[in-house]
């Protein structure tokens, strides 16, 4: 690594993968490491955790030039982005003050944000679709995430909890969700249900099931249930750009067309219906690191503006 560079320690941490690695500041990746989401579940020291995973690469890259740890989590931050407050995809990771925890180990800016604002703002950027209107995200993963951009900015709403799209009631559901509430509309659409249905009802390997069970009633309620949620955004928003994403959507023969016809049935016609703009994400497995440093890379540049 070039002496006169700087670099971002960057962390991805969704339900399934933890990703980190170092971007420099041209937003190239120069180390980058996948390990499982379940080492932290798995961790009883959840700072120490991350000490250990972040030590090597602190050290190898030379704190000095470190301009911020950055990190997207599956987690329900404070508007501040600086403390966790639950993970429901991550045992135990609940209620840490994890900027201050790392910032005081270290001594490094840490910069938090959810993982599905990460990485819409990284399409965004990938996809150079610009800031200017609403830009919608739907990441199709372990869960149901949901991530909104208006005129370039992220929307957090009024607690720093918006755009929790996984989690809104659906009638026929009573079953109990990670989240704390009961029947949300991600356990009818998520990784995790398919997950539970290729072991259980079609036994064969996750990676298959669109391939072999697609047309299956189960797969069909599945990809009607995303198609819902979805619209039911798509109406209230009218946004310019919708973007799809996620692992579920980049598995082998995913539905995608079919998914586009089921969302449109749901929206007025002729507007939004015959307007709208879907983008599914490039499926970079870099994409969390990468848009974590595009991100602490905005928050430093609003922070200048506000001197």
């Amino acid at each position: 690594m070039n002496k006169d560079n700087a670099f971002y320690i960057a962390v991805e941490l969704g339900g399934t993968n933890l990703r980190c690695g170092v971007i420099d500041e041209s937003f190239h990746v120069r180390e980058f490491r996948n390990l499982g989401s379940h080492l932290l579940s798995e961790a009883q020291d959840k700072i120490e955790f991350f000490y250990e995973l972040l030590a090597p690469l602190i050290e190898k890259v030379g704190r000095n030039r470190i301009k911020s740890i950055t990190m997207a989590l599956s987690s329900l931050l404070d508007k501040k982005r600086s403390y966790v407050f639950s993970s429901p995809m991550v045992r135990g990771f609940d209620s840490i003050p994890l900027k201050s925890e790392l910032e005081n180990r270290w001594n490094i800016p840490v910069v938090l944000e959810k993982d599905v604002n990460i990485l819409l703002l990284y399409e965004i950027y990938k996809q150079r679709l610009g800031k200017s209107g609403i830009i919608t995200g739907f990441f199709l993963g372990t869960g149901l995430g949901n991530a909104i951009s208006i005129n370039g900015e992220v929307y957090l709403g009024e607690n720093g909890s918006a755009a929790e799209l996984g989690h809104i009631p659906i009638a026929d559901c009573n079953e109990a969700c990670g989240c704390g509430k009961s029947g949300c509309i991600e356990l009818r659409a998520s990784g995790r249900l398919l997950n539970k249905l290729a072991n259980e009802v079609f036994h064969c390997p996750i990676e298959d099931i669109f391939t072999r069970h697609s047309r299956s009633k189960e797969v069909q309620e599945v990809i009607r249930y995303y198609s819902i949620a979805i619209a039911a955004e798509i109406g209230l928003l009218d946004p310019k750009y919708v973007i799809i994403g996620g692992g579920v959507a980049c598995m082998r023969d995913f539905p995608k067309e079919e998914m586009i016809i089921q969302i449109k049935q749901h929206l007025r016609n002729p507007f939004p219906r015959d307007t709208l703009n879907v983008f599914f994400s490039s499926g970079d497995p870099e994409a969390g690191v990468v848009g974590a440093a595009i991100n602490a890379d905005r928050q430093t540049e609003r922070l200048a503006g506000e001197d």
